[in-house]
């Protein structure tokens, strides 16, 4: 079984989890709908190789919660969905509209 190192932690691969043909590595997105963003999260687990279960495995939260964030459900709360953009290593900023940095 291939393996991963994630900071001190050694996690197993999901197998054949790979991007869907014409789907992109996250790199850097905008985002304006819980949907998109859930789509987004998904993409990058994927890229990881990671299961929902491994996922959700890694931050301490129900493959059911895992899901709901991928869908873009309004249930989960913004703690958890930190959680696991974290876990997958997913920086997440704010920026205001208009306004160059």
């Amino acid at each position: 079984m291939k393996t991963r190192r994630v900071g001190k932690v050694t996690v197993p691969l999901g197998e054949r989890i790979r991007l869907g043909e014409g789907e992109m590595p996250l790199v850097h997105e905008r985002f304006v709908s819980a949907e998109q963003l859930g789509t987004a999260l998904r993409r990058r687990r994927r890229e990881l190789g990671y299961t929902q279960q491994t996922a959700a495995d890694l931050c301490n939260h129900s493959v059911r919660v895992i899901s709901e964030i991928e869908r873009g459900r309004p249930t989960a709360g913004i703690g958890v969905i930190l959680d696991y953009a974290l876990t997958l290593g997913v920086d997440m900023e704010l920026s205001v509209r208009g306004r160059s940095s």
